[in-house]
């Protein structure tokens, strides 16, 4: 397995065209999510199905990590799509997993780790995948791929990254799309997507958020991990 290069600013203006047919993954912290007057503001986008899943988690971080990761997808489809965030119609599955209402063309995945949230959006008809985790120091994360996996990956960072990679295997119907993977600021990240995304940081604060740090990542492909029945 390869380690991935560090992240470089691309050094271009902070705005992704809404022409590219790359994959895009959007990050953004959830501090934004914590707050009433957010909080107030944003609830009513989400339909009933994320509301009742919403009364469901007691834990106020994870609360503002869901409503943080429905968010940014919103904000995502609209700068793609062109229409008003507050307009997109999210679906929560009973397995988590949101889905466009309407928009068959789009693939969604999302997924959160401690501070951050990531939405990624395909086009086509092929289920995607994305995965981040912080990768701590006093994790034995490499026993937990051992046995969850039956992979030896050789290092800590590269635990991480079989793991991120089984995440989002697993929301991607076991590898349907091509797998990428790499590291960011102390977290790995994977994808399954058709190509590589284009990566950007994103604000929340704002009504109208555009990628603030376009990211150049390195992104490695891998083969799929072969999944337990």
């Amino acid at each position: 397995m390869t380690a991935s290069a560090p992240v470089q600013d691309t050094g271009q203006d902070p705005t992704v065209s809404s022409k590219s047919t790359a994959p895009w993954l959007w990050l953004a912290e959830i501090d934004p999510a914590t707050r009433p007057d957010w909080i107030d503001a944003h609830t009513a986008w989400l339909s009933a199905s994320e509301q009742a899943r919403l009364q469901r988690i007691l834990r106020p971080q994870r609360r503002a990590q869901l409503m943080a990761g429905h968010v940014l997808l919103r904000h995502l489809v609209a700068a793609r799509s062109g229409i008003a965030a507050g307009d997109v119609q999210i679906r929560s599955n009973p397995d988590g997993r949101p889905e466009l209402v309407g928009r068959a063309d789009l693939q969604p995945s999302i997924a959160h780790s401690k501070r951050w949230v990531a939405a990624l959006l395909d086009a086509g008809d092929a289920a995607v995948g994305v995965d981040i985790e912080f990768m701590q120091p006093e994790r034995q994360i490499e026993k937990i791929v051992q046995l969850a996996c039956s992979v030896e990956a050789g290092s800590r960072e590269q635990a991480y990254l079989v793991w991120v990679q089984r995440e989002a295997q697993i929301k991607a119907a076991s590898g349907i799309a091509p797998v990428w993977v790499t590291t960011w600021s102390s977290h790995a990240l994977a994808a399954c997507s058709h190509t590589p995304p284009e990566v950007a940081i994103v604000s929340l604060e704002s009504v109208a958020p555009t990628p603030v740090r376009p990211l150049q990542l390195s992104w490695a492909s891998r083969p799929p991990l072969t999944m337990a029945a």
